[in-house]
């Protein structure tokens, strides 16, 4: 494991250090160019993966994944501001364990210019603290230089509920009874702010996207339930039945209900109950 990682330490080194080993060096060794272009943060991990579980065959590998951040970009004068998020399918028992002060940084230079950290920046191609603006030195082919910081902005804030849950879900529709989710359907709770998850109502029998609402964790592990202003219908806590966490099994039992088109007539009452799968 340990020679493994050392190997694709030492890969992304050399091709940061090496970015104008390109057929065309000759036609570039006078350019003047020392600008970054792009930056780029890379996050890395083990993960253990089983071949052939419950079987005599069964074996156990432990890989190490590399993941490139959603980033966006802007580049002002002799600066580059990051704003890092994570990408679709990253696994979320990873996302509370990626930090700034640890993480691969790139810069995208131009051909046959290198690139010096400056003041203690962390080298390219290695782990290295991101968490402050750093500075880099970008040295054309003809020896002009420039100097650049580098701003990353603060990772997208990940509370300690969200994760992929299993839904267990009870739909009562005022038009068509009684509605049950299927039994292995599971939704993603994503993070509003520090106490608040955002969840979908429901999905698997409306289909859409916008029925969405707010789920507040209290100090006392009572949850509280309000509509999500962007969605397309105004969610509502049950008044009659409280909804709640449970620590130890990282499990939500909510109640709640919304007006079709706002008439009390056209109701859907829920009960949802979402245990923690990862």
């Amino acid at each position: 494991m340990k020679r493994l990682l050392n190997i694709n330490i030492l890969l992304i080194a050399t091709i940061c250090a090496t970015s104008c080993l390109k057929k065309d060096l000759p036609g570039v060794t006078n350019s003047s160019a020392n600008n970054i272009s792009d930056f780029n943060l890379i996050y890395k991990y083990q993960d253990t993966v089983t071949d052939n579980a419950g079987t005599p065959n069964e074996n156990t590998r432990i890989l190490v994944r590399t993941v490139q951040l959603n980033k966006t970009v802007s580049i002002s004068n002799d600066s580059v501001y990051v704003t890092p998020g994570f990408p679709a399918g990253f696994p979320f028992s990873q996302k509370s364990k990626v930090t700034l002060t640890n993480i691969w940084g790139y810069a995208n230079i131009p051909d046959a210019a290198i690139v010096e950290p400056v003041s203690g920046a962390p080298k390219l191609g290695t782990p290295g603290d991101f968490s402050t603006p750093v500075s880099y030195d970008v040295i054309a082919a003809n020896g002009d230089k420039k100097r650049w910081v580098i701003s990353i902005a603060p990772l997208p804030l990940v509370n300690q509920w969200e994760g992929v849950y299993l839904q267990t879900d009870t739909l009562w529709h005022s038009s068509n009874g009684e509605q049950v989710a299927p039994s292995d359907y599971q939704q993603a709770l994503l993070t509003v702010d520090a106490n608040t998850l955002k969840a979908t109502g429901a999905f698997w029998y409306f289909n859409n996207t916008g029925i969405t609402y707010l789920i507040k964790i209290n100090p006392d592990n009572s949850v509280t339930i309000t509509a999500d202003p962007g969605a397309v219908v105004t969610i509502q806590q049950d008044p009659m039945k409280p909804s709640v966490y449970d620590p130890v099994n990282k499990r939500f039992d909510l109640y709640y209900f919304y007006n079709s088109g706002g008439n009390p007539a056209n109701w859907r009452k829920f009960h949802t109950i979402f245990t923690l799968q990862q």
